[in-house]
């Protein structure tokens, strides 16, 4: 048996390495760089949404409506599981896997948006969008999608994907100066959330896309 021979290490791992390096020096730079200017995420804990007030007169009857934003929020468990399921299955398949962000769904609209050669697909988990939704603005550009992902990161790792799910139930508009399910169950239906059927739930989780 003749003497063992080394193997190299071939190119193409040798430059996967490298571009897994620069990724994470890119990263880690721009978390140094943007972290500190970041929104502190615990305050979604103490966050209470303006909700609408009411005018009831003294036979209960309603007379009138105040608010800037019409939103009643409930709790994850006063909500049905149909919609839900409907919202994670319509904005983020893989809500209950990822770290608050997903790679896979970036790439897929990366690769859409060079095609269109325009920014029309965003790739944002329901963690950024609720991100998005309380601490930035909705300009398309890559310094606030880069301040998005890494508020979603925070987030996960704060709050649990029930406590997510939940703000973000309570604070997506879904058109119609309706912010949150049960106030979007009243303006679409006239009725409380949790008495919508399959059909009605599948209609709502459509809406925050193009509210």
């Amino acid at each position: 048996m003749g003497p063992h021979k080394e193997q190299k290490p071939s190119v193409i791992a040798v430059m996967g390495f490298l571009a897994a390096g620069l990724a994470a020096g890119v990263i880690l730079g721009l978390f140094i760089t943007i972290g500190p200017e970041l929104p502190q995420v615990e305050a979604l804990a103490d966050y209470e949404p303006g909700a609408l007030t009411r005018v009831w007169s003294a036979d209960g009857v309603l007379l009138t409506e105040w608010y800037q934003q019409r939103r009643r929020p409930l709790p994850l468990d006063r909500m049905p599981e149909k919609l839900k399921q409907a919202v994670v299955a319509v904005e983020d398949r893989r809500f209950a896997t990822h770290p608050g962000v997903d790679i896979f769904r970036i790439l897929a609209a990366l690769v859409v948006d060079l095609k269109d050669w325009a920014p029309t697909q965003g790739g944002s988990t329901i963690t950024q969008q609720l991100a998005k939704n309380l601490f930035l603005t909705p300009d398309k550009t890559i310094p606030r999608k880069i301040r998005e992902a890494f508020l979603a990161l925070r987030i996960e790792q704060r709050y649990t994907k029930d406590e997510i799910l939940e703000f973000y139930l309570n604070q997506i508009p879904f058109g119609e100066g309706a912010y949150g399910a049960q106030a979007a169950a009243e303006v679409y239906f006239g009725r409380d959330v949790a008495s919508l059927g399959l059909a009605e739930c599948a209609l709502l989780a459509g809406l925050p896309q193009n509210p």
